[in-house]
């Protein structure tokens, strides 16, 4: 028995021995492409502007246009902007609002806009995020005309008029052609020559009432001082009322017949459309359309003949609901027409 206990105990002894003689491996290093620590961000817009023409830099920013300004793209982040040109980069022009890029290139300055070109490499990282606009009350207009807001979007709001560089009323709206907003001379905004088609801004006719204004400050001057312009995009830019729905006048009955009639109405601005209706002043019954549209037509057919009606009409957008007072509306007791 002795014997045997001390061959276990011998055999422990060499066992822990051995263990501790055997050596440490060293951990592996980590592979290529594993999730290592990030790569650093590029610099901020503002860092890179500050560069200066000749520079080479790397910018990381949203999409603020599309092709509305021809081959040229601005990008922002939350503090600055800059202007990026390249007649030939596919990958620039494919660009809209909303994209955000991160793109290389070497800085110049053309006619006092600080631009990229030429263009090196465009990288899509995401779509459709949200495009930040400076607000500026129509009476501080003039403080956006600065290098600080060069290439930013901005929203000027409350203004009053655009006219001719001249002063006089615009007829429509003309391609690269500089106009005034509430007669300053020293706050002109630019008309692009490619805003076309049925949201472009060519030949379309600004607000006539108060109204907001977005577009992004560029620069274009010869003498290396002043020159500072608003580009706006599309027709959507002038925004009136608030960008509320803003319905025009009553809303009007047609196609009536004995048990219905087709209420119509028009609003200033694209949202929905609703049509709440009772033959008391309380209403009760509501009929809704939700795709977006200015021209509104909603058909009512669950009515009794020969009688008054309550009718409210409402339309809504993302920026609010706009509403009418009820009117009144009147059955007749003919049948409804065949085909409608």
């Amino acid at each position: 028995m002795k014997h045997v206990l001390l061959s276990a105990l011998l055999l422990s002894t060499a066992l822990t021995a051995q263990a501790q003689r055997k050596p440490v491996r060293p951990k592996a290093a980590p592979a290529a492409g594993s999730s290592a620590a990030p790569a650093p961000a590029p610099p901020t817009i503002t860092a890179a502007r500050a560069a200066g023409p000749g520079a080479t830099v790397t910018i990381r920013g949203t999409v603020s246009n599309g092709a509305e300004l021809g081959q040229l793209r601005f990008v922002q982040d939350k503090v600055a902007g800059l202007a990026v040109f390249s007649t030939t980069n596919t990958d620039l022009h494919s660009l809209v609002p909303g994209d955000s890029v991160q793109i290389t290139g070497t800085l110049k300055n053309y006619n006092g806009l600080l631009e990229m070109d030429p263009v090196a490499s465009v990288t899509k990282l995401a779509a459709g995020r949200p495009v930040q606009a400076v607000e500026v009350a129509a009476a501080d207009l003039g403080s956006v005309f600065d290098d600080a807001y060069e290439g930013r979007l901005v929203r000027v709001k409350g203004l009053s008029s655009v006219t001719t560089a001249s002063g006089t009323p615009i007829d429509a709206l003309k391609g690269n052609t500089n106009y005034l907003l509430n007669g300053q001379r020293a706050t002109p905004i630019r008309i692009h020559v490619a805003s076309t088609g049925e949201k472009g801004l060519l030949d379309k006719m600004p607000p006539t009432s108060s109204f907001d204004l977005l577009g992004i400050v560029s620069q274009f001057t010869q003498n290396g001082t002043g020159g500072y312009q608003i580009l706006p995009r599309l027709s959507t830019d002038f925004v009136v009322a608030g960008g509320l729905p803003a319905i025009e006048g009553e809303p009007v009955p047609t196609n009536i017949y004995r048990n219905g009639f087709t209420v119509v109405f028009q609003t200033l601005n694209p949202g929905t459309t609703k049509v709440e209706y009772g033959k008391t002043p309380a209403l009760g019954s509501v009929a809704e359309l939700k795709p977006a549209t200015r021209q509104h037509t909603l058909e009512i057919n669950d009515l009794e003949p020969s009688t008054s009606y309550y009718v409210r009409v409402s339309s809504t957008n993302a920026a609010g609901t706009s509403s009418s007072p009820a009117v009144l509306m009147l059955t007749d007791n003919k049948k409804k027409p065949v085909g409608r």
